[in-house]
């Protein structure tokens, strides 16, 4: 395990509809399951998980030519003491690739964000797969 890790799906529908919700930053939550409000101030968003705590994070790097975007948590997350996750969708033939990359920095040597998200991660990768492909 480690703090530099992706997920990665593919999803049988174009790289534009992929890009129209996994690249909005307001939309988060109806993908992404532990997420169930989502507000955007300026370039921070705040999401509310089921469980109650907030994340507060900063947007940063936004391509919509190479549909990429990144974002840094700022709080809410104990344990780190630095955070960057990029979300990307490239064309993958008559679909595409969704990607999830995850960077951290913890001042625990024992820190593991790979262990703590990979499985969530993937199955919200999995969840917009599967809202992407019924609407097709």
């Amino acid at each position: 395990m480690s703090n530099d890790f992706e997920v990665t799906v593919p999803v049988r529908a174009p790289a534009a509809a992929a890009w129209a919700l996994a690249g909005d930053p307001a939309r988060v939550n109806e993908w992404f399951g532990p997420v169930v409000e989502v507000t955007i101030i300026g370039d921070e968003r705040h999401a509310v998980m089921g469980n109650g705590a907030e994340l507060v994070e900063r947007l940063v790097d936004r391509d919509d030519v190479s549909h990429r975007y990144s974002y840094e948590v700022l709080s809410g997350i104990p344990g780190l003491t630095s955070h960057k996750a990029t979300i990307r969708v490239d064309v993958d033939g008559d679909g595409c690739v969704v990607g999830w990359r995850q960077t951290a920095t913890s001042n625990d040597p024992d820190y593991d964000i790979e262990g703590r998200l990979r499985a969530v991660m993937t199955r919200g990768l999995e969840q917009l797969r599967d809202q992407l492909e019924t609407a097709q």
